[in-house]
């Protein structure tokens, strides 16, 4: 590693590849076949994985294949959170507000529709 103590994508894979990583994480009962995926749920955004976004993220794994998939899940979710945020934020600014709540009140009602059927 870079001994700065953060993990880029490379360096993460290389330690994954260790037998005695893979022993650790195998007690862990942690199955990472995945590691680009895995280091994408790890990082938050910056394209490195601080210790303390390893540990937490390691220990959230923990367990079944189960809690893996729904990460990756949370994951992907925080990511269109932040993005419908920014594009939000754009329509207010070249929208009149009158015409983005009129819009939001379509959504709404649209929304319901789908919801009842």
């Amino acid at each position: 590693t870079s001994h700065d103590g953060f993990l880029t994508l490379a360096e993460f894979e290389a330690i994954l590849a260790d037998d005695k990583v893979k022993a650790w994480l195998s007690i862990m009962e942690l199955d990472i076949h995945e590691t680009q995926e895995i280091f994408k749920i790890l990082d938050d955004g910056d394209g490195l994985v601080s210790p303390d976004e390893f540990v937490s993220g390691i220990l959230r794994l923990k367990g079944q294949a189960r809690s893996q998939d729904v990460m990756r899940i949370l994951h992907k979710c925080h990511n269109l959170s932040d993005e419908m945020s920014v594009m939000h934020a754009r329509l207010d600014r070249l929208l009149p507000q009158p015409v983005v709540k009129q819009r939001a009140s379509l959504f709404r009602k649209r929304s319901a529709t789908r919801n009842c059927v």
